[in-house]
């Protein structure tokens, strides 16, 4: 466990036994989950779960990554973190994504225990383990291995084992346990191999569809650009509120998104993500851009009026076209128009002479 991913996931109902917060935290690299039902989200009881549940139990991490709560970042978990020799990182503000791995567990984690305590949400506690059992045994889509094989060695044995048996693995003889060690060493250093080479494959599926849809540029220092702060105040709708706020100065670029930024009004620096930073265009206003006119003032004349008409000067119309099976529908209505008038014509003439040959037949003496 290299680099680990805590969070505070809840509020829930109250429990049974007092609990009403999950501390989660993640391994980077196995996927392995850790979540512990807890009573408060205190910087002590957050200290004192991650030393005596999860850092006795697979040692001490290199990298504590977790976001800027304020038990995360108190002089209590900063001390904790010194003794033990971890490093402390943060991610930016109201950006979630920079811890991406828990926060989709705790989406996950989330959905379980719904469909377990869906009744009676007041034992969510108690099924915690066995959503974790189940985690643990599922093939990740990244790493295409299980958290288990990649932390133990081998597979958890789970009900379906036991019902159906566990897989046939080739009979091996009696060794001692230093053979035992090196051959359980040699099979993890083939499960990780695989799973850096399926995790960075995964990596680079995961990148180029995240720069289909980012937009922006980068930005250097001395430049002034939006800040997104949305901010809530009692009386005030959000929906009506300004979220930019501005002009804020590039200080300095930590790296390829992430940069330092002075505010605007007392100037204090914070550490921002380049999705929540804009190109920085002042507002105009057209009341402070118009002159004052004085009585000395020259009005210029007004202009001539010209032979040119005003559309002629306006934007040129669009030229509407008709579909192509409609390009000869004039002509064709034209000559079903004539073809029927000249038959009625005829019909008519027809008509006329035989009624005349009638009347002459019928005058005759």
């Amino acid at each position: 466990m290299e680099r680990v991913g805590v969070d505070v996931l809840g509020p829930f109902p109250v429990t049974d036994s007092g609990n009403r917060y999950i501390l989660v935290a993640m391994d980077y690299f196995t996927k392995w989950p850790e979540a512990f039902a807890i009573p408060d989200q205190s910087a002590a009881t957050t200290a004192e779960r991650l030393v005596e549940e999860m850092f006795t139990r697979f040692g001490a991490p290199a990298e504590l990554h977790s976001d800027q709560g304020r038990n995360f970042e108190s002089q209590l978990m900063a001390e904790v973190c010194k003794r033990l020799g971890v490093t402390k990182t943060r991610t930016t503000p109201l950006h979630p994504q920079s811890d991406g791995l828990v926060e989709r567990f705790n989406r996950t984690l989330a959905t379980q225990l719904a469909i377990l305590a869906s009744q009676h949400q007041r034992d969510w506690d108690r099924h915690l383990p066995l959503v974790l059992w189940a985690y643990r045994s599922a093939v990740q889509e990244s790493s295409q291995l299980t958290p288990a094989a990649l932390m133990f060695g081998r597979e958890l044995r789970t009900p379906v084992d036991l019902v159906f048996g566990a897989p046939p693995e080739p009979e091996e003889p009696s060794r001692t346990r230093e053979e035992y060690y090196h051959r359980l060493r040699n099979r993890l250093l083939v499960a990780h191999d695989f799973a850096r080479k399926a995790q960075a494959s995964a990596g680079v599926k995961q990148k180029r569809w995240y720069d289909t849809r980012c937009r922006g540029r980068a930005f250097a220092a001395g430049e002034q650009v939006w800040i997104y702060c949305p901010e809530r105040k009692k009386g005030l709708s959000p929906k009506l509120r300004a979220s930019w706020r501005g002009p804020g100065e590039i200080v300095e670029r930590l790296s390829e998104v992430v940069y330092r930024i002075r505010m605007p009004g007392r100037g204090r620096l914070v550490v921002l993500h380049q999705d929540r930073l804009a190109p920085y265009r002042p507002l105009a206003t057209p009341d402070a851009a118009e002159p004052e006119v004085s009585s000395d003032t020259v009005l210029p004349s007004e202009p001539e009026p010209s032979d040119t008409p005003p559309s002629a000067t306006r934007r040129p119309k669009r030229h509407r076209r008709p579909p192509g099976h409609l390009r000869d529908f004039d002509a064709r209505q034209q000559l079903r128009y004539t073809l029927t008038t000249e038959a009625c014509s005829a019909d008519t003439t027809q008509r006329d002479t035989s009624g005349k040959k009638n009347k002459n037949t019928l005058q005759r003496p």
